[in-house]
């Protein structure tokens, strides 16, 4: 079990996403769209291997997130930003 401190996830995830802006510019391009999604029963489960597998697509998700009213975002959609915010440290692994 781990515990996370909000304050400081966010820290670092704003420090992060400062930095990436000061060397790519406020717009960033990602190469790809569609990812493998795990089923979230199976992805933390390290002693049997994945069979529960969907295609992730990163363009619905980051509609998803600016199209929708910031009231009816729910916990659930912080998948929909962790695909994103994977799918960035991916393509862009030494950006800064």
């Amino acid at each position: 079990m781990i515990t996370i401190d909000i304050d400081e996830l966010q820290q670092a995830i704003s420090l992060l996403l400062k930095r990436l802006k000061e060397r790519k510019g406020v717009n960033i391009e990602l190469k790809n769209d569609y990812y493998w999604d795990i089923d979230s029963k199976e992805l933390y489960n390290p002693y049997e291997q994945p069979k529960n597998f969907a295609l992730g697509q990163l363009s619905f998700d980051w509609e998803h997130i600016t199209k929708s009213d910031q009231d009816d975002l729910i916990p659930y959609d912080f998948e929909k930003v962790s695909c994103i915010l994977k799918a960035l440290s991916n393509e862009y692994p030494i950006a800064f």
